[in-house]
C-alpha cells in the first residue's frame, strides 16, 4: 500500500483486502483507497445462533461477512419461517427499506465476524470516489440472482432438483471464498434450516437427500456435503453458475468511462 495511505487502520485494512479478495475482485486505485480509508467500521464477533440484525429493526449500517455462516429469515405472524440465503465470505447483508426498517432477520449459524459500516459513512466515501458505487452495485446484483434463483426453487423446481440446486450453489459459493473445492465442503446449515430455505419439510428433505445418495450424487453427512458425482448432479439440476458472478460492470474502465491505468 502506498506510504501516502498508511494510517488505514487494522479494521479498514482487513476490509479492503476482503473486497480485493474472491469473489469480489475489487481493483482499486488511490482515489478509492483513500475514500475508504475515510470509513467508520466496526468489526462485530457475533456467537452461534447470535443476532446480527432483527426483523423489523431500525437500521443505518450495512454488513460484509468476513467470516463464518450465517441464515437470512423472515418471520410471519402465524409462526411460520421462510429462509432465504445462507450468507457466508465476502455476502453484503441488511439493505434496509426506505422506512429504514429490515424486513428480516440475520442471525449467526456458526461464529462470524462482520464489518459494519455506517450509511452516513459509506455516502461520504461513494462521494469522495464514485467508483465506489459500482462494487455496491455488483453486490447487489448478485444477491438479486442468488434471490432469483432461490424463488425459482421454490416456486418451479422439483424437491430434489431445488434440493440438488442449492447444494451446489452453496458449494460454489463456499469454493469462491475458499472454504471447499469441486469435491465438496464443510456444511454447517442444519437440515431443518436447509428445508426452511427449500420450502419442504424435513422429513421430505431427509428423502431427497437419500435419493441423490442413492443415485451416487451426493452425500450430506456429519455437517459435510461430499460430490459423488458432480457432472450428472449438474445435468439433474440443470445448474448455472453464471448468476453468481460479479461482473456487472467493465473492470478496465473507470467510472468516467475513461480505460484504467494498467
Amino acid at each position: 500500500m502506498h506510504n501516502e495511505l498508511h494510517t488505514i487502520n487494522i479494521t479498514v485494512s482487513a476490509l479492503i483486502d476482503l473486497l480485493k479478495a474472491p469473489p469480489i475482485l475489487a481493483d482499486f486505485e488511490n482515489i478509492e483507497l483513500r475514500a475508504l480509508a475515510s470509513l467508520q467500521v466496526d468489526e462485530r464477533r457475533v456467537q452461534a445462533d447470535g443476532t446480527i440484525i432483527n426483523q423489523g429493526e431500525r437500521i443505518r449500517s450495512i454488513h460484509l461477512v468476513q467470516s463464518g455462516w450465517g441464515c437470512v429469515y423472515r418471520d410471519l405472524s402465524n409462526g411460520e419461517r421462510q429462509v432465504l440465503d445462507f450468507p457466508m465470505r465476502s455476502d453484503f447483508v441488511g439493505l434496509r427499506t426506505a422506512a429504514g426498517r429490515s424486513y428480516n432477520t440475520v442471525a449467526a449459524i456458526t461464529p462470524m465476524t462482520v464489518f459494519e459500516v455506517p450509511l452516513c459513512s459509506l455516502a461520504n466515501a461513494i462521494q469522495q470516489a464514485p467508483k465506489l458505487s459500482f462494487i455496491l452495485i455488483e453486490l447487489f446484483a448478485r444477491q438479486r440472482s442468488l434471490l432469483i434463483e432461490h424463488l425459482t426453487n421454490v416456486g418451479c423446481r422439483s424437491a430434489l432438483v431445488r434440493t440438488a440446486h442449492l447444494l451446489l450453489e452453496l458449494g460454489d459459493r463456499a469454493k469462491a471464498c475458499g472454504m471447499g473445492d469441486d469435491k465438496g465442503f464443510d456444511c454447517p446449515i442444519t437440515q431443518y434450516q436447509l428445508a426452511d430455505a427449500l420450502g419442504l419439510t424435513p422429513i421430505h428433505l431427509n428423502r431427497m437427500v437419500r435419493e441423490l445418495r442413492e443415485e451416487g450424487l451426493l452425500m450430506f453427512k456429519n455437517s459435510r456435503v461430499d460430490y459423488l458425482n458432480r457432472k450428472a448432479l449438474i445435468a439433474l439440476a440443470e445448474y448455472d453458475g453464471e448468476f453468481m458472478h460479479m461482473s456487472v460492470f467493465d473492470r478496465t474502465m473507470s467510472y468516467t468511462g475513461t480505460p484504467l491505468k494498467s
